[in-house]
């Protein structure tokens, strides 16, 4: 009797783990999606040749987030070829969430070393993804070439996102607020992890 109800003891377990599972990929997919979505204004908004947001685009996700697309503010017109599925739109916004935190990474990298302002660019309906200083585009060097297109930065991004989380974990596990601190503030400026809610309030 025993070895039974234990049995379905830890069917119960795993059911209700797999759920916490499926939900969490839920969270994450629905993350790249709205990534996705906001670059993918941005890119219509530079090919108008707006630096800035000029408000002319929103997003708007189906209450179920099976569907979003992005919509014109002034009249709520679907923009064309932008009516996409969660995934469709997860998959835009994951590799280029990873391009932005190489990209972001590297020119506080490189604004380190010089008092040239970096800035960067990276595109999701051409692809492409680069550093520029006073409007030039970088190459790197020959040891560490700079690529030139969202894929090759994702590739970039993914090390060094990880790398962040071994530090944030190495510095609570230690005790180590100020390290602790340092990491965190890195990740947030290299849009690894989100402000706190509470930052943003004051």
């Amino acid at each position: 009797m025993n070895s039974t109800s234990s049995h379905h003891g830890s069917q119960n377990r795993s059911n209700s783990s797999s759920a916490v599972d499926a939900d969490k990929v839920l969270k994450k997919e629905k993350g790249f999606m709205v990534f996705g979505l906001k670059s993918y204004i941005k890119s219509l908004e530079m090919a108008k040749g707006h630096r800035k947001s000029a408000g002319e685009y929103r997003y708007t996700v189906d209450a179920d987030a099976a569907f979003a697309r992005i919509v014109l503010a002034s009249d709520g017109s679907v923009v064309e070829g932008t009516e996409r599925t969660r995934q469709q739109w997860a998959a835009i916004g994951k590799p280029a969430r990873l391009a932005s935190i190489a990209l972001r990474a590297t020119k506080d990298e490189l604004e380190a070393l010089t008092s040239d302002r970096i800035e960067y660019t990276f595109d999701v309906v051409t692809g492409v993804a680069y550093l520029t200083a006073k409007g030039v585009r970088l190459h790197g060097d020959t040891d560490k070439p700079y690529g030139s297109t969202i894929a090759d930065w994702a590739k970039v991004g993914q090390p060094i996102e990880q790398s962040l989380f071994q530090q944030l974990t190495a510095a609570r596990e230690w005790g180590n607020k100020t390290a602790e601190e340092v990491t965190r503030n890195k990740m947030i400026k290299y849009g690894v992890i989100r402000k706190p809610k509470a930052d943003e309030a004051a």
